[in-house]
């Protein structure tokens, strides 16, 4: 996930002023938790599917196959 010290905050423009620029702030602010919270997501995926496969190959002694390049 991002740290605090990653994330600068971004000035309102002048014609931001009051309301919409609380908008703004408030829907970025969404927009970064949820991005932070599908790469987790994403980590949390791909850690899992690897042990599967640790399992798997103590299990079976088949290696899985590497990965071959599209085209």
């Amino acid at each position: 996930m991002s740290s605090p010290e990653e994330r600068r905050p971004i000035p309102p423009r002048p014609e931001e002023g009051g309301v919409l620029g609380w908008v703004r702030a408030i829907a970025l602010g969404i927009g970064d938790t949820a991005k932070d919270v599908l790469d987790a997501g994403r980590q949390g995926a791909r850690e899992a599917h690897d042990e599967a496969w640790q399992r798997f190959e103590a299990k079976t002694k088949h290696r899985r196959a590497a990965k071959r390049p599209k085209g």
